[in-house]
């Protein structure tokens, strides 16, 4: 019987990394947000967490570059433990009421979070052969699942205890995501900057690198038409959370406890997705993502257009195994043709992009509400995710179906 990715002890250490940060990242979102709301309202809310995310994505497409030119435990090493000083700065600025000082060491851990995406993926297909990438991308994009069930009720019930226990809690979790770390096993930089060189030179290099990261979207097509179709999800995920609560709340009679309930519906719904991706084989990879794109907006639009409770969770069950589908098989489809030495430059710019993306959306649902109703939103904002999907499938899925199924699960030119 085959092992799965998890079976390696590097591997599942750097999976255990990843949780213990993906829990950390739901203890600060919900205990921030309670905090901020108490003692100074919704307007404050908004300025602190764009402190909380505006540094990261400025600074994700550089942080690719260094994923694809230094020492990955070194960097990640320093960047985690930089984010849990933060995070304890975070919890003196809530103990205190200071609210300067919370977003400024919000900031701070954004900062040092926006290393993270693109050095994990470099070293975890660093630590794995190449056809174990599938299971193995599907076992972190799991995460997404836990941590939302994690997040409704255990990060929730601390932070409604108290918000700063919250925070500290965020803390210890990523103290023991940067002691895991040290003990995963170190890969190479796949592309090793010089050593000798003298300062102006290393800055040319450096932007140079910059550059050949965004030209690497140009040179890769399936790249490229992944990182635009995460952009046009960005759009419509970007306000999820707000649009699913709201709705739960004002339109279909729920509360605290019926909201908690449906995130864990959600995330028992991405982890059944995501266990099933992991499985599939590599011909069904780019069809069965087009067909979770398209089924994941009906169900989106069927949550909101739904006359009952039950039946719009259960829409929402289906779009959410959808989501689990397009998790596990949404790095995969994107780096399957990039070379490794602009792996972690493409991965942070699809990361920076949907971030960006995610943002403006929420803005936009924000100013939209004013004049429209959530129930109509959600609809139309689940008939664009269909278009979207079926759009990505007739203008760049099909076209790269045969060389994606044909092709080895390494570059030729990687291995020479």
């Amino acid at each position: 019987m085959r092992r799965g990715p998890l079976g390696d002890p590097e591997v599942r250490r750097l999976w255990w990394v990843a949780a213990c940060l993906s829990a950390a990242f739901w203890a600060l979102q919900i205990s921030v947000a309670l905090h901020v709301l108490a003692v100074a309202g919704t307007a404050a809310l908004a300025v602190v967490q764009l402190a909380g995310v505006l540094p990261a994505l400025l600074l994700t497409p550089m942080a690719g570059l260094a994923a694809d030119r230094m020492r990955l435990r070194p960097l990640l090493l320093w960047a985690v433990a930089a984010q849990a000083l933060a995070v304890v700065g975070m919890a003196a600025g809530a103990w205190t009421g200071s609210l300067l000082l919370l977003a400024v060491c919000y900031a701070a851990q954004s900062f040092a979070m926006a290393f993270w995406p693109a050095a994990r993926q470099q070293w975890l297909y660093g630590l794995i052969e190449p056809e174990s990438r599938q299971r193995a991308n599907a076992a972190f994009g799991s995460l997404g699942g836990i941590m939302t069930i994690t997040g409704a009720i255990g990060a929730g019930l601390v932070s409604a205890w108290s918000p700063v226990a919250g925070i500290v809690g965020a803390a210890a979790l990523m103290a023991c995501g940067a002691a895991l770390l040290a003990r995963v096993r170190e890969t190479a930089p796949v592309e090793a900057a010089a050593t000798n060189e003298r300062i102006a030179n290393r800055l040319r290099a450096f932007a140079a690198g910059l550059r050949e990261g965004f030209g690497a979207t140009r040179r890769y097509p399936l790249a490229r038409s992944v990182i635009w179709i995460g952009i046009a999800w960005g759009f419509i995920g970007g306000g999820y959370t707000v649009m699913l609560s709201g709705h739960v709340v004002d339109d279909l009679g729920g509360d605290g406890l019926t909201v908690a309930a449906v995130f864990v519906c959600d995330g028992l719904a991405v982890l059944a997705g995501t266990r099933l991706a992991g499985r599939l084989r590599r011909s069904a990879h780019l069809p069965v993502w087009a067909a979770c794109y398209v089924g994941q907006g009906l169900a989106w639009a069927g949550f909101f257009a739904a006359p009952g409770l039950a039946g719009a969770v259960a829409c929402l069950v289906v779009m959410r195994v959808a989501g689990g589908f397009i998790i596990a098989l949404d790095t995969t489809i994107l780096l399957e043709t990039v070379l490794a030495e602009f792996r972690g430059r493409v991965t942070s710019i699809h990361v920076t992009t949907y971030n960006a993306t995610a943002r403006l959306s929420l803005a936009a649902l924000g100013a939209a509400l004013g004049w429209c109703t959530l129930t109509a939103l959600g609809i139309a904002a689940g008939l664009l995710a269909t278009a979207t999907g079926a759009a990505w499938w007739l203008l760049a899925g099909s076209r790269s179906q045969a060389a994606y199924s044909e092709a080895p699960p390494e570059p030729a030119t990687e291995r020479a």
